[in-house]
């Protein structure tokens, strides 16, 4: 899809000879396991709406998960993870509301026919899950009725888990979205062996990712919106959006939103060093 975002990754060339020009360009550098990762961001004098950033944070996300597996492989380690493994395509997936805006538009420029066939697919799973509730505490805090602790995120894993619902997305053993997957199931790596994950015997360790571009994304949004940090369930993402059309034509400058987005990363990157480097 080529379109013309308010909001894009340079590369270095790119950034120089932008300079001077109309686009603003904000730099980002992260430490991600004492190694420098640098982004240039091309910011056009636009309003832009919360699906606008999401390519760029997908881009953030491949780079840190890229990072972070390198890593692991070098020290002999491995990740099974990869596109054509389905292991974990049943598993309860949030999807933050950037996300689910930006899916549905690229779910719209495929073609007619696609977005009806996902359109069909993504309505017979919210109807199997609203024939199942999840557990009325899960459900409390959703609507913002519950000012207890969070939910044990197993109770309501298990709840998904015994729906047996397919991914709306996977089709014949392939995620038919694995491009605009979410960024839960990007940054979800795990070491081991491939065969563990498909039996389910055994256990395999999950990887830790230093920073989730997911849960940034989410902050993003609340603090832009005014709202509590949000997320969809992926089966539930495009009957979402169809119910929300107002906010995904709500728009910020663009500039505006960067400076936000990279604010809460460069944030978030401080509690974690203070964190690592905290007396036992």
């Amino acid at each position: 899809m080529v379109e013309n975002l308010p909001i894009t990754v340079l590369s270095e060339s790119e950034a120089a000879d932008s300079c001077g020009g109309d686009a603003a360009i904000i730099g980002l550098e992260l430490d991600i396991l004492s190694e420098p990762v640098c982004f240039h961001i091309g910011i056009t004098k636009k309003e832009a709406r919360l699906a606008d950033i999401v390519p760029l944070v997908r881009t953030i996300s491949a780079k840190i998960t890229g990072t972070v597996v390198e890593r692991i492989r070098r020290e002999g380690g491995c990740i099974p993870c990869r596109r054509g493994c389905s292991a974990c395509c049943s598993f309860l997936v949030p999807m933050s509301i950037p996300e689910a805006f930006r899916l549905r538009e690229e779910m719209l420029a495929v073609s007619k026919s696609y977005w009806r066939r996902m359109q069909r697919l993504s309505l017979s799973a919210a109807q199997c899950i609203l024939k199942q509730k999840p557990p009325k505490s899960f459900m409390c805090q959703t609507t913002g009725t519950s000012a207890g602790s969070s939910v044990e995120p197993k109770v309501v894993s298990n709840w998904y888990a015994n729906l047996k619902l397919a991914c709306p997305f996977h089709y014949k053993g392939v995620c038919t979205i694995y491009e605009q997957r979410p960024l839960a199931c990007r940054e979800y790596l795990v070491k081991g062996s491939a065969e563990v994950c498909r039996s389910g015997r055994g256990a395999v360790e999950v990887v830790e990712v230093p920073m989730r571009m997911a849960d940034v994304l989410s902050q993003l949004a609340s603090e832009l919106e005014g709202t509590d940090a949000e997320a969809v369930m992926t089966p539930l993402a495009l009957v979402w959006c169809e119910e929300n059309t107002e906010r995904d034509k709500q728009t910020w400058p663009a500039v505006m939103m960067v400076e936000r987005f990279v604010k809460i990363v460069k944030t978030i990157e401080q509690k974690i060093s203070t964190a690592v480097i905290a007396p036992a």
